[in-house]
């Protein structure tokens, strides 16, 4: 009984405050009436493993997406946009973990911001605005690319909410997808852990679904 939206909105939270305290049904009718998110269908790779873990070897599946092939309305009817480009197959590996480290990653995503100290421990700021962060490159692992987010460094990275977004590399001046935000430390102020595109288990499940180069 899960449905699923998305939006290209820069601020989404101030859209739909105006919503709030409406019964689900009219909350979701104010959004896609306005334009502000559009309906579709989620599929998740079925050999998810769940909770994702730190395990260099293992392959934990820990990708999704929304597809519009079956909606009548679609996300390039509501915004301007140009679709991600994904790597190719194995790309990451061909390049290097050491010729990675010399290249600008990027992360994008809706999530909260770092967590600040307060009054009864560590707080969130707000979420839901679109922002984008600048990484350093740690480690190319089988499924992972494991990236550094320190602030001390003047670097940005994910938090909690980013989870699923998109991680770019930038190779010769085009954005790669190369990698999708899964999960990091609690706080989010140190290591960010992104699941592959380019692994011959990644492609498989997205070949269903877009055309890969």
């Amino acid at each position: 009984g899960q449905r699923f939206f998305v939006s290209l909105e820069q601020d989404v939270l101030s859209l739909l405050i105006g919503g709030a305290g409406l019964p689900p049904n009219e909350f979701i009718e104010l959004g896609l009436t306005n334009g502000w998110i559009v309906e579709g269908d989620m599929y998740r790779d079925p050999e998810f493993a769940g909770s994702p873990q730190f395990p260099n070897s293992s392959d934990q599946h820990d990708i999704a997406v929304i597809d519009f092939a079956d909606r009548d309305t679609t996300p390039a009817d509501l915004w301007t946009f140009t679709p991600a480009t994904l790597p190719t197959a194995g790309q990451l590996d061909a390049i290097g973990g050491r010729a990675l480290d010399a290249h600008d990653w990027w992360v994008v995503g809706y999530g909260a911001q770092e967590a600040v100290p307060g009054p009864g421990g560590l707080t969130h700021p707000e979420a839901f605005v679109r922002l984008k962060a600048l990484l350093d490159f740690t480690a190319l692992r089988k499924t992972w690319v494991q990236l550094a987010m320190n602030a001390s460094r003047d670097l940005g990275g994910v938090c909690y909410g980013d989870s699923g977004g998109p991680t770019y590399v930038d190779i010769d001046g085009t954005l790669i997808l190369a990698a999708v935000t899964s999960w990091g430390d609690i706080p989010c102020y140190a290591s960010a852990m992104q699941y592959r595109t380019d692994t011959a288990s990644a492609r498989a499940f997205l070949d269903d679904f877009v055309e890969l180069p």
